[in-house]
């Protein structure tokens, strides 16, 4: 589609595909996050959809769907990566002058990267007139002023960054993260401003009569891979590696296999139980505020609920059955006993209010318990319940036995000289 193009579509597709993948996973992943993420996020949303248009495989059939053709899709590709400079611009205007102060400064810069758009669209009328698939097709001097505008940005991002640096603003960020997208900024503001300066360099020793075939292949060189984007679409590639840490972080987070999803599944046990025997500590949220609530919301959440559960659970223990306490001492080492005698309490007052569904049966003991930590109710809570419930079932056994040697007419089948039981 674009003049100039050299490499095959198989690898300007894949890292087309690369780019709109990392954009989309952080764009509905990636929601709780500060004002310069947001600002990241935007960008990347405008390099994502520039890089679409960059690609003839999906510029084609949109380009039968927009008035003008190919020039406008040319003209739109550009103007989206401009517009994504802009963001950039704006990171660099939030750190310098705060989230208050950056907002009118920012908006200038939009303001900015529209006006550029619509003169993208006035130089390219002519290659529209003219039915050809862009400006650069067309070429002259208005190309040559499409590509300064095209290459304003870049140059003021780079220039800009680079003064903060001296200042020692530029590293005023809050993770790694942000400090290696600056400084994939920077890098990549001056690999994108060096073809402008070429330019420059081969339009003015061309004007001054000195040009050479080195000048003039210089500009061909540049104006060709301005024409087919190619070396913007894996510049910007390479820059996208630096948000490729996040965007697994943010995947692994919506299926649950991040730390913090770990030790909630960990304390769900826990939760559940306590949870069923007083209900009314769970705060319950709509499902979509639930699902945006982080992994680290989440298990804040659910750690204060066991607490809070539990101390509603220990005023309504009572002392443990004499057939408990002893199975404790003959089958828990000594430094373990108190720990689990205190989960078993809570542990058979938990049974008792979830059975009456939460409601307690009676007022709370004057007695009272000692409330765990977290720690030592994850470590018990489970032994407890089945030493109880092997308790339970020693006891069901003799009641079985007992009914069974005491039931009417046992001693009637009795032969001479058997005993009984």
């Amino acid at each position: 589609m674009w003049p100039h193009d050299h490499l095959p579509a198989g690898v300007t597709v894949s890292a087309t595909l690369f780019i709109v993948v990392i954009a989309l996973i952080r764009l509905s992943l990636t929601l709780h996050t500060s004002v310069f993420g947001r600002m990241i996020n935007i960008l990347l949303g405008f390099d994502a959809a520039a890089a679409i248009l960059r690609e003839p495989l999906f510029a084609r059939p949109i380009s039968k769907l927009v008035p003008g053709g190919l020039p406008t899709v040319f003209d739109t590709w550009h103007w989206l990566t401009v517009t994504a400079w802009a963001c950039g611009l704006g990171m660099a205007l939030l750190h310098e002058n705060g989230p208050v102060r950056y907002r009118i400064q920012f908006k200038v810069v939009i303001g900015t990267s529209l006006a550029i758009g619509l003169a993208f669209l006035l130089l390219s009328a002519p290659a529209r007139a003219n039915g050809m698939s862009s400006i650069a097709e067309y070429g002259g001097w208005r190309y040559g002023v499409y590509i300064g505008l095209y290459s304003a940005l870049p140059v003021i991002v780079s220039t800009y960054y680079y003064v903060l640096k001296t200042r020692g603003t530029m590293w005023r960020t809050t993770t790694l993260r942000e400090r290696l997208t600056v400084a994939a900024l920077v890098i990549f503001g001056i690999a994108s401003s060096l073809p402008a300066c070429l330019i420059a360099v081969s339009v003015a020793l061309d004007a001054a009569g000195a040009g050479s075939a080195f000048t003039d292949n210089a500009y061909n060189m540049v104006a060709e891979g301005f024409a087919t984007g190619e070396p913007g679409l894996f510049f910007f590639s390479a820059l996208i590696m630096v948000f490729l840490p996040s965007s697994v972080q943010a995947v692994v987070q919506l299926l649950r296999l991040d730390r913090e999803s770990r030790a909630a599944r960990r304390v769900y046990p826990l939760w559940r139980d306590l949870t069923a025997a007083a209900p009314q500590v769970v705060f319950q949220l709509k499902w979509a505020d639930n699902w945006n609530v982080s992994p680290q919301e989440r298990l804040h959440r659910r750690r204060m609920e066991i607490h809070d559960a539990a101390e509603i659970v220990a005023r309504y223990v009572l002392p443990l059955p004499t057939a408990v306490d002893e199975l404790i001492e003959t089958s828990v080492i000594e430094d373990d006993q108190e720990n689990i005698r205190m989960v078993a309490e809570l542990v058979l007052a938990t049974q008792r209010l979830t059975d009456n569904s939460g409601e307690p049966a009676g007022e709370p003991t004057a007695r009272g318990a000692d409330v765990p930590d977290e720690q030592t109710l994850l470590r018990f809570w489970q032994p407890a319940k089945s030493l109880l419930h092997a308790t339970d079932r020693t006891a069901e056994r003799r009641t079985s036995v007992g009914a069974q040697r005491f039931a009417p007419g046992a001693f009637e089948s009795r032969q001479p000289g058997q005993v009984v039981g």
